[in-house]
């Protein structure tokens, strides 16, 4: 799939989103045009270009491997999943039945390729064309049938001789057998592939599921192939269970623990009854590898420390594009503060394409969209990948991300779709509102991200007084819930500065965990939810889901939960007559003691917005949670979460509903640790406000200043 030249010439990505001291970082990188390109290396502070934000600011480190041009080459987006199966031409054709199963899930004009194999001078393939089946031997073309149904599974069986071959196909709409006289001396070569064909540039990925193919010789009574799809469902293998043992590869994480034809059983759990998951989705559009080559390699030296850089890559014309990447800290860092870079929902998100294919997305901002530049180029090049928030091009979910890719979202400078009325910053430029704020109080802080506390559990944080997180941290595995919990429980403290968080349950991939899965099962704000009975993660075996229906509310953990969501204005806080009690002076300290606060921001012209959260004792809010603020006055765009909606009667909008509402809540637990959550993504946008000299930006710091101290933070 070639990338097309347009609004952006130049791309670029690395494996993974953090580093540490020494490490080597590998960029890859596509010159569309085959141009020479220049790298800065940048810290980046803040990434807001909205003219009302703080300026635009990243500092850029000096390093004499940066001092040169860099050889431009164009590289080729790999997108499409498929099997592959090297087979070294061991299985004869003559006097051989061939089956396989398979359910097409998008009828095309053009050619989906089912099965092929070849080697250097033949080829065999079985397509569709339309609602047709096909197979080719060489250059020439045989018609199976006509009517294929897109509905259910089709059966498929070539049954060869020495002087001819009879194909037949199976389902419910149909029932046919052909005879072509052809000798069959050779259909199966060096490889064969499933669910594309032989060629690099135009391989005619097939989308749908494909299950139990064999190949079983008559003859010796034996089967040559016979690929159980059940077997390891976790992996990125396929398993033949015939007397030859093949071992083949899926590529970009086609679907797993999906339902096959015999599917006789109201199974829910694939780990529980595997062998009715013997069916494998495969899509034009998936990717979770774009396999670039790497085109330069850059060692972290030891003079720099913990933070969000990133490779600025430009051509002479200033086209430019960022790849990010985090620093960790240094194993003798005496930071006491950790931010929190929430790198799962930055997948989760990545090159969505919500202003563009998703029309709700102009009824929920209650505005007209703006396209830009990375819309455009999103668009022209579907090879990019989709995000959760996109359907495949069959109109199924989306169930994995991966950082093998660019990420045209995850840039500073990049304009969102979603940031509220008047500045789109989403996700990334959100964010760095709070790296922003940490410049401008001058505080010392280590950064890390969600991967890196996935992977090692709480022992990264542990020795940090406060943890702070991002806008929005919403995707999250049981292993960073843990880690987090755990950190509370023993004297920790954590500042959630966002909204809708701690509220998709994710697996990473054991063998690969810069590919994230989500399946937005039973309920929750979602694109397209999985089918009955295919809720489990494949690559864990976990359920999934919403945390809420996994025992784990994230009201356990910061106190608040997701309430409601809306897109166009955010509103103040109003003080409750608690938070006026002396032992909250802390919080309020060097304020104005008025009621009201947060009626101005960069996101919503508000501080409580976009996605709110508040407190549920019913689900799991502490006991000895404090609110201390609540927002009014949101408008009817702002709606009641799905999962809160026992029954759809009237009165579920801001103004009408007074369950919509933030909560800023503070909690101190019997450890001296706890938390303090403002329930709003927009909360970060107000901090940022008149470059940080605002209410909302010194609450947040009396707080900090107070949790950095190993006293109790609420005296009573």
């Amino acid at each position: 799939m070639f990338l097309k030249e347009g609004s952006m010439n130049i791309l670029g990505y690395t494996n993974k989103f953090s580093y540490k001291i020494g490490d080597r970082v590998d960029c890859k990188v596509s010159s569309i045009k085959n141009e020479d390109y220049k790298v800065d290396l940048i810290k980046i502070i803040q990434g807001d270009v909205n003219p009302k934000a703080p300026k635009y600011k990243a500092k850029k480190i000096k390093n004499s491997f940066f001092s040169k041009k860099f050889n431009g080459r164009y590289q080729e987006l790999k997108a499409g999943s498929y099997g592959e199966i090297n087979i070294n031409n061991k299985i004869k054709s003559v006097n051989s039945n061939f089956n396989f199963y398979f359910l097409p899930t998008l009828n095309k004009k053009t050619k989906q390729e089912l099965i092929s194999s070849f080697d250097q001078n033949n080829y065999f393939s079985v397509f569709l064309l339309s609602d047709e089946l096909y197979f080719s031997i060489n250059n020439d073309e045989f018609l199976i049938s006509k009517g294929i149904d897109f509905n259910d599974w089709n059966f498929v069986s070539f049954k060869t001789y020495k002087d001819h071959t009879i194909c037949s196909i199976k389902s419910k709409i149909q029932s046919s057998n052909k005879k072509f006289n052809f000798s069959p001396q050779r259909l199966f070569f060096k490889k064969i592939l499933i669910s594309r064909g032989r060629s690099n540039k135009d391989s005619n990925y097939f989308n749908g599921k494909i299950s139990r193919l064999t190949i079983f010789d008559r003859v010796k009574n034996k089967y040559d192939l016979n690929l159980d799809f059940s077997l390891n469902i976790s992996s990125n293998s396929i398993f033949d269970i015939s007397r030859n043992k093949f071992i083949g590869k899926l590529f970009n994480h086609p679907a797993r623990g999906i339902k096959g034809p015999k599917d006789t059983i109201d199974i829910k759990s694939w780990s529980s009854n595997p062998e009715e998951y013997d069916a494998i989705h495969f899509h034009e559009d998936d990717i979770t590898d774009a396999k670039w080559k790497n085109d330069f390699s850059f060692n972290i030296p030891k003079n720099l420390e913990s933070g969000v850089y990133a490779f600025r890559l430009y051509l002479d014309n200033d086209d430019e594009f960022f790849v990010p990447f985090v620093i960790l800290p240094k194993k003798n860092s005496r930071n006491k503060i950790a931010f929190l870079l929430p790198t799962a929902s930055y997948l989760a998100y990545a090159n969505n394409r919500l202003g563009i294919d998703v029309p709700e997305t102009e009824l929920v901002t209650n505005r007209l969209i703006e396209i830009s530049q990375h819309d455009h180029f999103l668009q022209e090049n579907p090879g990019l990948g989709l995000s959760f928030y996109d359907i495949h091009s069959d109109n199924s979910g989306v169930y994995y991300s991966s950082r093998k890719r660019p990420i045209l979202d995850f840039q500073p400078k990049f304009v969102g779709k979603l940031g509220g009325k008047d500045s789109n910053v989403w996700q990334f430029n959100a964010d760095t509102h709070i790296l922003g704020w940490f410049d401008h109080f001058k505080l010392k802080y280590d950064v890390i991200t969600d991967h890196d506390i996935h992977k090692n559990g709480s022992a990264i944080i542990k020795n940090y007084s406060v943890i702070i997180t991002g806008t929005h941290p919403e995707y999250y595995s049981l292993n960073m819930l843990d880690a987090l919990q755990n950190y509370v429980n023993n004297g920790g403290r954590i500042m959630y500065l966002g909204g809708n968080g701690f509220y998709w349950r994710i697996s990473f991939d054991p063998k690969d965990n810069s590919v994230i899965e989500c399946r937005k099962s039973e309920g929750g704000i979602r694109a397209n939810p999985p089918k009955p009975g295919e809720y489990y993660s494949s690559v864990t075996g976990e359920y999934t889901g919403l945390w809420r229906n996994n025992n784990r509310p994230p009201n356990e953990l910061v106190g608040v939960g997701m309430i409601s969501q809306g897109f166009d204005y955010s509103a103040p806080y109003h003080r409750t007559k608690k938070s006026f009690d002396k032992k909250f002076d802390f919080i309020f300290k060097n304020m104005k003691k008025k009621r009201k606060f947060g009626n101005f921001g960069l996101s919503g012209h508000g501080a409580a917005g976009i996605e709110l959260d508040s407190v549920n004792d019913n689900l799991g809010t502490p006991p000895n949670t404090h609110v201390l603020a609540r927002s009014k006055d949101h408008s009817d765009i702002y709606l009641i979460a799905p999962e809160e909606m026992l029954d759809p009667v009237p009165g579920l909008g801001g103004t009408e509903n007074e369950k919509i509402q933030s909560n800023v809540v503070i909690h101190q637990n019997d450890n001296n640790g706890g938390f303090f959550s403002v329930g709003s993504i927009a909360w970060a946008g107000s901090m940022a406000w008149n470059n940080y000299k605002n209410e909302v930006s010194q609450l947040t710091y009396n707080v900090l200043k107070s949790f950095l101290s190993k006293k109790n933070f609420i005296k009573d």
